[in-house]
């Protein structure tokens, strides 16, 4: 008998025929989220419906929520599908270098993520990038990505940078010119070297 997995949305088979099982919901996934893309090209976030969705994606309605729970949803795996995964193949870059690749991965696809941000409710992809930025800001100046495992200041300190780092993003995305990255570089550097003694006097904490 095949083992459940429970995926972002779905259960996903684990097993003999799990790899293509799952390879075909990835695959039903990706057809939805082109036609989500097509159709934001055409309208506002807000006009656009599920039916809509899956008549463009030539799929019966119902097999939507087999895969997503609604359209934030497709949002949510389109963001980790071009910015978590690629991320998290990179662990070893420093904070300034994983910086440099968020902005370069949604400069990459620019125009999808300006309508996201203005379509009026794009609280789920700055919710996404927010998760993305946290355990980066955690590691940086406390060396630890787990919130949970911080005393409450330090929590606060790590959540108000990560709004403030992830706010920035969003200006990047949303502004009429493309992002000039050796102006995003020195803003980067300039933050980092508020930033630094923060990080020095937790490295002294814990050696002492």
């Amino acid at each position: 008998m095949q083992d459940l997995v429970w995926g972002r949305s779905r259960l996903f088979a684990a097993g003999p025929d799990g790899e293509e099982f799952t390879a075909m919901c990835c695959n039903t996934k990706q057809k939805i989220a082109r036609a989500l893309r097509q159709l934001m090209s055409e309208r506002p976030l807000s006009k656009i419906t599920v039916q809509d969705l899956m008549e463009g994606a030539q799929m019966k309605r119902q097999s939507f929520y087999y895969h997503f729970q609604d359209i934030y949803d497709v949002l949510g795996w389109i963001c980790e599908k071009q910015l978590g995964q690629p991320l998290r193949e990179e662990p070893e870059l420093d904070f300034e270098e994983w910086c440099m690749r968020l902005v370069a991965l949604m400069e990459e696809d620019r125009a999808f993520y300006r309508r996201v941000f203005l379509a009026g409710n794009p609280e789920i992809v700055r919710e996404f990038c927010e998760g993305l930025v946290r355990p980066r800001v955690g590691r940086l100046l406390f060396q630890e990505e787990d919130l949970r495992q911080l005393p409450r200041r330090q929590g606060f300190v790590v959540d108000f940078c990560t709004r403030a780092l992830t706010s920035y993003f969003v200006e990047l995305c949303t502004a009429r010119k493309s992002a000039d990255r050796g102006e995003v570089r020195e803003c980067l550097r300039g933050l980092l070297e508020v930033l630094r003694p923060a990080e020095e006097a937790c490295l002294q904490s814990q050696a002492g």
